[in-house]
Parts: structure tokens; sequence; C-alpha cells
């Protein structure tokens, strides 16, 4: 399995996602897929409760001092009481999933009615993915936006339909950046390096369809869709356009 670590730039979706589950205050929390646990170190301090699901054991096991409670499991297995998490934090999971619609609807038996959810995909559209693309290749890679574990490829509208067939309703989304502390370690903290950042950011709120790594949506549970917007979810792919 890959190892995750922690990016510093502050529109990274951890760093975002972090500080909005602070800014909300609402807990329990229940950090679903949360890999190394970085969420739960990040919001160490903050006198919120968390917990957390996750089936690679080791990576469960290395979660453990940072959370209240972790299930080893995917959380269509694990035994979670129903209605019970204010926040949900569902960050780079669903485009792991075979069905993400059922994996979200599950979700929902843990919510409380009113719970916010914070999801993170990544954007199939990038620019790097499009020029791959018009050469003709799609790589697998061990991370990323073609990590080869992915079974979901998403844009912001299809991201956005899948939610919606799941009952959620976008109330803000936001766009990541390239990580540069991993394209260029060695250049971290120069002005040419800062200045990429800043570049970067601005283009990342402009474009975001052509220039975002992932989106990050903010969602509370809707009414229930009508059986011919559902069949209209996530499953027409929408057109990838900048």
């Amino acid at each position: 399995m890959p190892h995750y670590r922690l990016h510093r730039d502050p529109r990274s979706s951890h760093q975002q996602i972090s500080r909005r589950v602070r800014e909300l205050g609402r807990g329990p929390i229940l950090d679903v897929g949360a890999a190394q646990g970085m969420l739960g170190e990040m919001l160490q301090g903050s006198g919120l409760v968390i917990d957390a699901v996750e089936p690679y054991a080791p990576w469960a096991n290395a979660c453990q001092p940072h959370y209240r409670h972790v299930v080893v499991g995917t959380i269509e297995q694990a035994p979670i009481p129903d209605q019970k998490y204010q926040t949900i934090v569902c960050a780079d999971v669903l485009e792991h999933t075979g069905d993400p619609v059922a994996v979200l609807r599950r979700i929902h038996q843990v919510a409380a009615p009113d719970a916010v959810y914070l999801i993170s995909v990544p954007n199939v559209a990038h620019l790097a993915v499009r020029l791959m693309l018009l050469g003709g290749r799609f790589p697998k890679m061990q991370r990323g936006i073609l990590d080869k574990t992915h079974l979901q490829f998403l844009t912001l509208d299809t991201a956005r339909q899948l939610l919606a067939a799941a009952d959620l309703r976008v109330r803000h989304y936001s766009g990541t950046p390239v990580p540069l502390d991993e394209l260029w370690p060695a250049g971290e903290g120069s002005w040419i390096y800062n200045q990429l950042v800043h570049v970067q950011h601005g283009m990342v709120r402009l474009f975001p369809r052509l220039f975002a790594m992932q989106f990050v949506f903010e969602a509370v549970r809707s009414p229930a869709m009508n059986d011919k917007n559902a069949s209209a979810g996530y499953h027409i792919e929408a057109r990838a356009s900048a």
C-alpha cells in the first residue's frame, strides 16, 4: 500500500478539511477511510471527538493514538450505531469503491439527519490527464489522479451527480492544487517555489475543472430524489469542459 503523507499547502485536501472541521465544531466526527490517521492527528487538541473506520489493518493500528475508536473494516461492514455522527469525513475514498452511491447511503445510516459531509475526490479532467489522453496514454500510477486502485474516475460534474444520486446537496466546493512539495521537494521555501504555489492557487480558483487535482465538497442531506433524477445520476458521463 502507498504511504500517504501530509501536505503543508493550506489548499491541500486534508488541510482544507481539517480547517473546516474545526470551524464547524460538530462532533462526534467519523473519518471514513482514515489511512494512517492524518486527520485525527491534525485535530489533536481541538476538543472534538473523532472515530475512524479503516479497512487496512496496519493503518488502522497506526490510527489508534489519534482517535477515540478505530474500527478495522470497510464502512459497509463496520458495526457502528445508527444516526450518531454530526460530521462525516470521506476523503479520497469513494474513487476506490465499486458502488460509491451505496457506500454513501450506508454512511447515511450512521450520520445524524443534519450531519455535514466533507468529501474529496480526484479530478480526472485535470490538464495533465487531458494532455496524456491527447497523446494516447492513460497510465496506472502508484498514487494521484490515476492511482491504479481507483475504480471511479470523476469530473466536477459527475462528482456532483454522484452526490445528488446519494441524496446529498452540495452547499460548497473548492479545488486543490497539485502538491508541489512532492513534485519539487528541493525547491520548497524558495522564492520561485512560493510564487508557483500562488500562481497555482489562482489557476485553481479561476479554472477549477482544468487545474484542480481534487475537489472538496461540503454537503448535507437533501430530500430523496425522484426516480427519474436518480436514474440520471453520475452514471451518465458529463462533458468535462474547462
